[in-house]
């Protein structure tokens, strides 16, 4: 095992790698772009989602549910490729600049509430001008924040130069619109990743931090157009007219709502992209995009949790289980503060990660799962006892006359909510034609427990499966949601070959992500210190390898052959070879896209099909003629 392999077991756990000098010094020495993402790992509480670098592997995602540990973001980060003594200095220097922090600069606790915000260019400008203004109030401090200061400052304002005119000194709230419709929508992501990546070294900064977080969020909101304006920057330099139809239509998804199915199509339209299949197969690996998912949803379940030496006790679905570390069972629980619990859940509504309660003073009781915050309409009751709980409860008359008893339960519930957990181990789907049908997948080492829910039906039944192959049929005969890229390494284990081919392609993406990031690197590397032969056989090398890898996705997509009538059936129609080329002969059967064929000019390229090898082949569109 050299300094590049590491040994990661499925519970997170890493050898020590043997034969490696763990005191060289370029394995002591992380890099910014290193540290940015250990700060992204630990700073998500789990949530394995950036924007730099793109492509993540889908199958080390750790869903919300409480900050990293030291050995989750090391698990990922050797995953990931990056030499074991490199991440550990890594995770080391971030432990070290997060307890610097607070001598630094103590950062303020009301952050701008960005949840469910629609990214605008005006929005994204007003960000900008505030992170500014907060910059130079801190800039008047001499102290050694200054420098960092001064340094965020010239990316802030360089930055504003590449902002529309129209948005200085105007009315935001009339403007917004007029400026989204008048620019090219890809400007605002533009600005957007590269603030992001330039100012990785100043999350520090309290101002930068709030504006990263805001384009994260904007990221997490919009990912699918962030990744084409990414596509967008790679392909814009190349030229030809087949080229610049495939930018003009990606452009034109920017603004669009329903990006997926048309990106799906412009994606089909043009087979022969890369970028193009790259995101397709991101958008194959999400964890709900499966066609037949369409009758279900994952979501969130909230249980009362009861931890002892040996077990661990939940609620699911309205009735009590016992987990012994191997088996689960029903329970039979005594524990009051259990059942208070339980009561507060079902009295509380719950959207994303606030649990509300509407008052009869025409207030609503709101807590805040995530930061542990407790408020009634401007009051924060977040660190009252449960006696002045109920207190404000009662004087401000949040239950009325004839619902005290209401009270009375809000307080026990808040009295015992150290035991309320998130049972993000757990997946369960909601069927969407059936609101009350419910099926919760808890997959074990010894086995995977199903619970299937349909009080329609008098059902709520929990089974033990052997297999991921077994469970994925349950589940999508039950609520005809589809797990297999939940299980998907259960399923590669038990050698589905489609699962085993879509472990394939995730691993490529990744490849191709990471070659991406590296010849990104190359090139600063050139453009600041001027080319050398070591840089450039650097960058030749990283070509090569990018390009084989690129090919090998390429072709994993070109196997899944599709008959004629599969093609004619998508839009395609029957064409034949004018002018022998690329091997093929005169008067050869080909098929080609009807509507691409129809818009573009003699002299245009477009893409072809051997319906033979399912291949595809870039031709002039004079050398076809299609069959009427």
């Amino acid at each position: 095992m050299n300094e590049g392999q590491t040994q990661v077991y499925a519970d997170g756990a890493i050898d020590a790698q043997p034969g490696v000098n763990t005191n060289a010094l370029y394995l002591n020495n992380p890099k910014p772009q290193l540290l940015d993402i250990i700060h992204v790992l630990f700073s998500q509480s789990g949530k394995m989602s950036d924007i730099v670098p793109t492509g993540q592997n889908q199958s080390s995602k750790v869903t919300h549910g409480g900050a990293m540990t030291d050995q989750q973001v090391m698990a990922i980060l050797v995953g990931m490729g990056i030499p074991q003594q490199m991440a550990m200095s890594g995770i080391a220097k971030y432990r070290e600049s997060m307890s610097d922090q607070s001598d630094i600069y103590t950062e303020n606790n009301n952050q701008k509430n960005h949840n469910k915000m629609k990214f605008t260019l005006t929005d994204l400008y007003e960000n900008v001008v505030d992170s500014i203004n907060g910059l130079k109030a801190m800039d008047n401090d001499n102290s050694r924040v200054s420098y960092s200061v001064k340094e965020s400052l010239t990316i802030l304002e360089n930055a504003i130069a590449a902002f529309p005119m129209k948005l200085k000194n105007a009315d935001f709230s009339a403007i917004s619109e007029e400026l989204e419709n008048s620019v090219n929508p890809d400007l605002k992501f533009k600005i957007a990743r590269n603030l992001y990546t330039k100012l990785a070294q100043s999350t520090w900064l309290n101002p930068i931090s709030e504006l990263r977080e805001y384009i994260m969020e904007a990221y997490n909101n919009a990912k699918w157009q962030f990744r084409i304006s990414e596509s967008l920057e790679r392909t814009s330099m190349q030229r030809g007219k087949l080229m610049e139809s495939l930018n003009s239509d990606l452009t034109s998804l920017l603004n669009e709502s329903d990006i997926k199915s048309k990106f799906s199509a412009i994606a089909a339209k043009n087979p022969w992209s890369m970028d193009c299949k790259a995101i397709i197969n991101e958008m194959n690996a999400e964890d709900t995009k499966v066609a037949s998912t369409a009758n279900g949803k994952v979501v969130k379940v909230l249980s009362p949790v009861l931890e002892s030496e040996n077990d661990l006790t939940f609620r699911l679905h309205g009735k009590n289980y016992i987990f012994d570390g191997k088996d689960i069972t029903e329970a039979n629980v005594t524990d009051p503060r259990f059942f208070d619990v339980s009561e507060g859940i079902n009295m509380f509504s719950r959207n994303e990660n606030i649990l509300s309660l509407h008052g009869e003073n025409g207030k609503s009781l709101e807590y805040n799962i995530t930061e542990g915050t407790l408020t009634m309409g401007k009051i924060d009751l977040s660190n009252v006892s449960i006696i002045e709980l109920k207190e404000s409860l009662l004087a401000t008359n949040f239950s009325g006359y004839r619902n005290q008893w209401q009270n009375d339960k809000i307080c026990k519930f808040f009295e015992s909510i150290d035991l309320l957990a998130e049972m993000d181990n757990f997946t369960t789907i909601q069927s969407q034609s059936h609101k009350d049908v419910f099926v919760s997948v808890i997959a074990l080492d010894e086995g995977i427990y199903v619970n299937k829910v349909n009080p329609g039906m008098g059902l709520n039944e929990m089974k033990k499966y052997n297999t991921a192959t077994e469970t994925v049929e349950i589940v999508k005969e039950f609520v005809n949601f589809d797990l297999s890229s939940l299980l998907s390494e259960r399923l590669v284990a038990e050698s589905d070959e489609k699962a085993i081919e879509e472990n394939k392609r995730k691993d490529l993406t990744d490849s191709i992500s990471f070659l991406e990031e590296k010849k990104s690197e190359v090139k600063a590397a050139i453009k600041k210190l001027g080319e050398t032969e070591e840089l450039t056989e650097a960058l030749n090398l990283i070509a090569e390898e990018l390009k084989g890898k690129e090919k090998e996705l390429a072709n994993s997509y070109i196997s899944e052959k599709k008959t004629k009538d599969d093609y004619l059936n998508d839009g395609f129609v029957e064409a034949s070879i004018k002018k022998p080329s690329q091997g093929l002969k005169k008067r050869q059967e080909v098929l080609v896209n009807a509507e691409e064929y129809a818009s573009l000019g003699d002299d245009d390229l477009l893409s072809i099909i051997i319906p033979k090898t399912g291949k595809s082949i870039v031709l002039p569109k004079e050398d076809l003629e299609v069959k009427i």
